[in-house]
């Protein structure tokens, strides 16, 4: 049955928002990692008849499935442990910091990441930021490690959600070692990288890792805790006294499907193509006239240095959504309190998920990078006239990308 379909006899004016949601989706180039599409065989899961009997206390429908999740996690993560019990990743850094620190403790955190998601009276800590150095705009370990030295952290958190290039964490390991802290590294932008072995796989090096499953890894919305199995015991139990059950069935399943997937060819060529686009992205945005944050990147990340532009970040924000680009605006700290980046971030994820290639990436970057330096009509048309030539043949999702039995499977659908 086509859902869709089923909504348009059903209940037009409903039908009208799916409409304009797949035409913006069409029509426009996001480079925001939460936006990316979702596996088909994901979506196909969670739009299943399991939707029937989801109910994830009934324990003997959901422990099997459980048990398969975790065993594909650790084998993808090379973990020791994983636990997957959490819906969003706010709840599960929540349980982490149940987990291993009490109210008081030092946390030092790159960016102040995580902060955010200390929203009771029971999750408050110091907090200490270490960030890019503000001349090299790349993080200096001797800083880093004499700050660990002063403060005597309980917890080091890594969360390069605003940094992109590669992060040394063994170098990490041995500043929490020595300092007597934890390391906790959270990868939820760059998960799908560090399982195709694309990025480094901290999992060795840090007590726990975090991330979420949708967005970057395209896969349904859940997160997952990874951790040295000494660990093990509390998290779990910080996880029953926050009243994490689990998932349901239905998520359980699209993310043992997920995880799959991810061991294909298709999967890992994309990851490659990932990193190659945003080179080429970053290349096009410094000929169009902008400054790069840390000038590269090594990752799915490209940030542009506002300082560069002729507009604020939201206001450069809100004039490439109405160009049919979407991006998210950020602040990146530095190790200097005074010193803090106003910046546009770009991911190339959901991108590349849609077949953009190298060439188009950077053509992208130039017309944009001359936008923001001089937003005005004639360039404005330049970059709507570029994007509606790229997204015009473009699907959702690039099949090369797909296991070969999906791509078969959804030839012979189209032909019925």
């Amino acid at each position: 049955m086509n859902s869709l379909n089923l909504v348009k006899q059903f209940d037009k004016e409903l039908y009208s928002y799916f409409v304009k949601e797949i035409e913006r989706q069409h029509a426009s180039i996001s480079f925001i990692p939460d936006e990316n599409s979702t596996s088909p065989i994901c979506a196909s899961i969670m739009g299943s008849v399991l939707v029937n009997s989801s109910n994830s206390l009934n324990l003997g429908k959901t422990d099997t499935l459980e048990k398969l999740v975790v065993t594909r996690l650790c084998d993808v993560f090379d973990a020791p442990f994983a636990t997957v019990k959490t819906i969003t990743i706010e709840a599960a850094s929540r349980v982490v910091f149940k987990a291993l620190t009490q109210r008081g403790d030092v946390v030092m955190s790159l960016d102040l990441r995580k902060k955010e998601h200390c929203n009771n009276e029971t999750l408050v800590y110091r907090f200490v930021n270490f960030g890019i150095d503000p001349q090299t705009q790349e993080l200096n370990m001797d800083e880093i490690e004499a700050l660990a030295v002063k403060n005597k952290p309980k917890l080091i958190i890594v969360s390069p959600v605003n940094y992109s290039m590669q992060i040394d964490f063994e170098r990490f390991q041995k500043i929490a070692k020595e300092n007597g802290s934890l390391l906790w590294c959270d990868l939820s932008q760059t998960a799908g990288l560090t399982a195709s072995g694309a990025l480094e796989n901290p999992t060795k090096y840090a007590d726990v890792v975090t991330f979420s499953t949708h967005g970057a890894m395209q896969g349904p919305q859940a997160a997952v805790i990874l951790c040295k199995r000494e660990l093990a015991g509390v998290i779990q139990r910080a996880e029953v006294l926050a009243g994490h059950n689990g998932l349901m069935s239905p998520q359980l399943c699209a993310l043992a499907a997920r995880l799959h997937e991810m061991k294909n060819d298709g999967f890992k060529q994309y990851c490659h193509d990932v990193i190659a686009n945003s080179q080429a992205l970053a290349a096009g945005l410094q000929k169009g006239g902008m400054k790069i944050i840390s000038n590269g990147t090594l990752s799915h990340l490209v940030m542009i240095d506002t300082k560069t532009c002729a507009i604020s970040a939201r206001g450069a924000q809100e004039l490439l959504a109405d160009l049919g680009i979407h991006v998210r605006i950020t602040q990146v700290l530095t190790n200097d309190p005074k010193i803090k980046f106003d910046a546009v971030r770009f991911s190339s994820l959901p991108a590349t998920t849609r077949g953009i290639d190298q060439e188009q990436m950077e053509k992208l970057g130039e017309r944009i990078g001359k936008y923001l330096s001089k937003p005005d009509d004639a360039n404005g048309k330049k970059i709507t006239s570029l994007v509606t030539s790229i997204t015009s043949t473009l699907p959702a999702i690039d099949r090369k990308y797909m296991d070969e039995s999906i791509q078969k499977m959804m030839i012979a659908e189209e032909s019925c």
